[in-house]
């Protein structure tokens, strides 16, 4: 996606985001900040 400088970023949609971090540790330029939703560490799954 153009950014409004004309440089490409990378913008990623949380509608579908089960909150795994995967993004963010398989990333190693680091260019994925990913921050935890407030009240909470995100969802607790049953057997993971």
């Amino acid at each position: 996606v153009p950014a409004d400088d004309g440089a490409q970023r990378l913008q990623i949609n949380a509608q579908n985001c089960v909150h795994c971090k995967t993004c963010d540790i398989k990333d190693p330029t680091q260019n994925i900040v990913w921050v935890t939703p407030e009240g909470g560490g995100g969802p607790n799954y049953a057997g993971m």
